[in-house]
């Protein structure tokens, strides 16, 4: 009797050996199937480039303000002859076509997403329904896989459409901005001493502006092409103190491809008739632009994508890309900032497949 009850013991025992085997290697299996990738985040960068010229200190207090055609076209002239204005004071606003025909274009988009989106959402609330009635006894259990399968594809397009939504409207608002912004703002503190309307040969506003010294300095093309009057630059005077500055005026010269540029000096400063200063103009290449590490691109058949990961499965987001810089590259379109990227995608990754984060 006492040989049976050691017998016993110890085939237990065996069998709990045998349980913790196939669930270690169960655990294995899973951990190879979802693999732990190494993860960052999209953010908002700033592209920029600096260009460097010398100005030469002159005495003068008066601004001429011409039309700027990269702008778009004149919408109104808000100030008017006589008036006192103050530094970043609004003189000029433009419109511009081209940035509200895109604004059409994306607002199609967005239309199409939302219906997805809402065609999806229903979706997701039928296949609820039908599982919270599905008679487990009644029933066959395949009906409720595929009821299940049906439930989860429609929460993955809901996400899907609902993410692309978003993007857009990122996209939108921000050409909507750039359409608020496009104006031409007062150099300086100064009065408007002359008004001479679109359409005119000359400049279209004269300030005579407060302060006794500017810098002139004669750019490339190039440069000229990046900047426009109203633009804040950074001076570097001889003592290597730093200033701010604002353009005033950017015309043609007589020589070949070259402009004289003009621009205010913000800030007191001890300036001597012919003394020059270094002039740093930063050409904005795209500002607050959605970016991700290099790394994190994928180049696949011809296609750039990143993988993102949504509730714990990896996913490919077509994608256009931009400008690169300093180790990071512009997402022009296909993302918004704060969503999680795989830092190292490979192609050998699909759709929907479960991961980790390390």
């Amino acid at each position: 009797m006492n040989r049976l009850k050691w017998l016993a013991a110890a085939l237990m025992v065996l069998l709990l050996i045998v349980m913790n085997v196939m669930i270690f290697d169960k655990q294995e299996s899973a951990a190879v199937e979802a693999p732990r990738l190494e993860t960052g985040l999209s953010k908002q960068k700033d592209f920029t480039k600096e260009h460097e010229a010398t100005g030469v200190a002159l005495s003068k207090n008066t601004f001429d303000i011409y039309q700027n055609s990269s702008l778009g076209t004149i919408k109104e002239i808000v100030a008017i002859k006589g008036e006192t204005v103050t530094s970043g004071q609004t003189l000029i606003t433009y419109e511009n076509e081209d940035i509200k025909s895109e604004i059409r274009s994306l607002k199609r988009d967005k239309e199409a997403a939302d219906v997805r989106s809402d065609h999806y959402s229903n979706e997701e609330s039928r296949w609820k329904s039908e599982l919270s009635n599905f008679d487990e006894e009644k029933d066959n259990a395949d009906a409720k896989l595929i009821l299940q399968k049906e439930l989860a594809e429609a929460e993955l397009q809901s996400d899907l459409a609902e993410n692309e939504s978003s993007v857009l409207s990122d996209e939108i608002a921000d050409l909507e901005k750039q359409l608020d912004e496009l104006s031409v703002k007062s150099p300086a503190d100064g009065i408007v001493s002359e008004v001479n309307g679109i359409g005119s040969n000359g400049p279209l506003l004269t300030i005579v502006g407060q302060g006794n010294f500017e810098l002139v300095a004669e750019i490339e093309q190039n440069i000229a092409a990046v900047v426009k009057t109203g633009d804040s630059v950074q001076i570097i005077s001889m003592d290597n103190k730093k200033l701010n500055g604002t353009i005033q005026t950017l015309l043609p010269t007589n020589q070949n491809k070259s402009f004289k540029m003009t621009v205010l000096v913000e800030e007191e400063a001890a300036w001597v008739e012919g003394q020059t200063a270094k002039i740093i103009i930063t050409e904005k290449l795209a500002e607050k632009a959605v970016s991700v590490p290099k790394q994190a691109i994928l180049k696949d058949d011809g296609k750039t994508y990143v993988l993102t990961i949504v509730k714990d499965k990896l996913y490919k987001l077509k994608v256009t890309t931009g400008l690169e810089q300093k180790g990071y590259v512009q997402i022009k379109k296909g993302l918004k900032k704060g969503q999680v990227i795989v830092l190292n995608p490979s192609p050998v990754y699909v759709s929907g497949q479960p991961v980790f984060k390390k």
